[in-house]
């Protein structure tokens, strides 16, 4: 009759017993733009500059879109991996994906990536900071994988300020 009563102790979940929430992965990089080019440059450009050398699903060679129904991946077999779904898009703002890819046995996590004026007193410090955060991670084994498989940010976020002029 455990767990009859909401009072009652409950029994610890396999999957999910002695795990603290993991935190959000975070990652920024400044580019030498506003922040209406940056998240152009960051959307409408994304084949240009994502590292599929490194961060694919379907090899060096293929090719990345954003688009309204998200964050795709191609080659040139035509075979397609979706990466992300298109949560929100606010142009030149804010962007927000739930994230699918390495996730397939566990609810999507979330992405959301900000666009912000870093300002500055003269020219050589205006631009855009683009500061991602990923988090919303599943519970238990599952999020820990989600959490392990997810360490790419930083090198992806470093490749698209080296195409926006960034010098990183």
């Amino acid at each position: 009759m455990t767990g009859l009563f909401s009072h009652a102790p409950q029994e610890p979940d396999d999957e999910t017993a002695g795990t603290a929430p993991l935190p959000a992965r975070t990652a920024a990089v400044r580019v030498p733009v506003d922040a209406e080019h940056a998240f152009e440059g960051f959307t409408e450009y994304i084949h240009l500059w994502w590292p599929a050398d490194r961060h694919s699903r379907l090899g060096a060679g293929s090719h990345f879109s954003l688009d309204r129904d998200g964050l795709q991946e191609e080659n040139d077999a035509g075979e397609a991996h979706a990466w992300a779904e298109l949560v929100r898009a606010e142009p030149p703002g804010l962007l927000e994906l739930r994230l699918l890819h390495l996730h397939e046995q566990a609810p999507p996590s979330h992405l959301a990536l900000r666009f912000v004026d870093a300002g500055g007193v003269d020219a050589g410090d205006a631009g855009t900071e683009v500061r991602l955060e990923h988090g919303g991670w599943a519970a238990g084994r599952a999020g820990e994988a989600q959490y392990a498989a997810s360490g790419y940010w930083s090198d992806v976020l470093d490749a698209y300020g080296r195409f926006m002029g960034s010098g990183r």
